[in-house]
């Protein structure tokens, strides 16, 4: 959405948290008033490690239960461990992830069986509707990457 655009740069409260140094290599973590947004960084394998340090970022956050948009681009992999530990979490809230391409989405397909509602998506504006609106309403029609 461009209103999220517009967040990252005028809402007061934004704020990007890091559990440890050199986090800022890997990911970052930013406070928006409606939605964490997870970044991951470009060409990245990511580990177990990785994600317990994604899980104490949330929790420093103090806001853990908001919805998280995680943006992904040209991954590299996603370890059998950081898979294992991601299928272990159930976040209380929505989780979109946003890819860029095909090969984002197959290194992502398994979170299909995470506890955790979470939807893959091309398109940053789409994704943010969807974690945005009521948890009851009907999902979008899903969209086939083109």
């Amino acid at each position: 959405m461009e209103a999220l655009n517009g967040m990252d740069t005028t809402v007061g409260d934004a704020r990007t948290i890091q559990a440890a140094a050199g986090d800022a290599d890997r990911f970052s973590l930013t406070v928006l008033p409606f939605v964490l947004r997870l970044q991951w960084a470009p060409r990245l394998v990511i580990d177990r490690a990785d994600i317990a340090r994604v899980g104490s970022a949330l929790v420093a956050s103090g806001r853990s239960t908001l919805p998280v948009l995680a943006e992904v681009s040209a991954l590299k992999e996603i370890t059998w461990d950081a898979r294992e530990a991601i299928l272990g979490y159930a976040h209380p809230a929505r989780i979109a992830v946003v890819g860029s391409d095909a090969v984002d989405l197959v290194l992502t397909a398994f979170t299909v069986r995470s506890s955790s509602e979470i939807r893959y998506f091309t398109d940053r504006d789409v994704a943010v509707r969807w974690l945005l609106q009521e948890q009851d309403a009907a999902p979008p029609a899903p969209r086939r990457l083109q």
